[in-house]
């Protein structure tokens, strides 16, 4: 494959949506567009928007402003729309199923302790995305992968991808007590076969590039070998991670794959777009 499904870009700065969390990151631009968007050098042919954190109260509208993009953004192939896990979800899902290109749902677990989770409310809430055949992203960080592994284990039916590797301990290392509990994790939950990584958002992870070049590759190479290429999709996190700690363009993010994972072509083209296509319900690239 000599293109690129990338699964995981932002977009914001519709002037009615709210984004609260932005306030508190001034490195990011107040509107981050589709004409934006890092392509790789036009490696990049197709991509998901993934919500952005909007106010709970835009959730909804968010949706609809990214499907209103898609004739300033013929690459867009996929919505993944922001919900509550512990809301009403039928209703929210029904609302989103009348919106075009909407595949799947993120609820932001990460933003919430895990011992609060509403763990009863989360499984019911994947039980109805399996029923309704949409995808889940998982955004949690690494100390919430066990408890975020039980609800996986209670949930065979869904189709769960983890975003940016479970958000590992990138400073630490993989070597690390924090590193090595995250290995624990990932392998486990790789175990389970509805759950899918995401090779995505390590950039974000770390404090500086020194940081991200010593050890993002190590963690790349044991989600990979953990999961394998059949379950392991790549995602650029723009602007998140173009921007913040690391900072990497889409091209130095695919290069850093490469490298970590030494893929054959067979292998790369899984990596580079059918996995993300076959989770996300996408036809085949032409």
């Amino acid at each position: 494959m000599t293109t690129l499904l990338d699964t995981h870009v932002h977009v914001w700065g519709g002037s009615t949506i709210a984004y609260p969390w932005l306030a508190e990151v001034p490195d990011l631009g107040r509107v981050c567009a589709p004409h934006q968007i890092d392509r790789a050098d036009a490696l990049t042919t197709r991509m998901v928007a993934v919500e952005a954190d909007a106010a709970p109260t835009d959730r909804l509208s968010e949706a609809q402003w990214i499907a209103g993009l898609q004739n300033e953004w013929p690459e867009l192939a996929a919505i993944v729309a922001g919900v509550d896990l512990g809301g009403d979800v039928p209703r929210q899902l029904d609302a989103l199923s009348q919106i075009d290109l909407v595949v799947g749902v993120r609820h932001q677990l990460q933003s919430e302790p895990a011992e609060s989770w509403r763990v009863d409310a989360i499984s019911a809430g994947l039980a109805e995305l399996a029923r309704r055949g949409w995808t889940f992203d998982a955004c949690v960080r690494h100390r919430q992968l066990p408890a975020f592994l039980e609800i996986a284990r209670s949930s065979p039916g869904s189709k769960i991808v983890i975003d940016h590797l479970g958000k590992p301990p990138v400073d630490a290392g993989i070597a690390s007590a924090e590193g090595l509990a995250w290995k624990d994790s990932i392998q486990r939950l790789a175990e389970l076969p509805n759950v899918t990584v995401k090779i995505s958002g390590l950039a974000a992870e770390s404090t500086d590039e020194a940081s991200f070049d010593a050890n993002a590759d190590a963690f790349i190479a044991a989600a990979v070998e953990a999961f394998g290429v059949e379950r392991s999709m790549i995602g650029s996190d723009w602007p998140v991670s173009a921007v913040l700690g690391g900072r990497s363009t889409t091209s130095g993010w695919v290069e850093r794959v490469r490298r970590a994972v030494f893929p054959t072509p067979e292998e790369w083209d899984l990596l580079a777009g059918g996995v993300g296509e076959r989770f996300y319900g996408l036809a085949p690239a032409r």
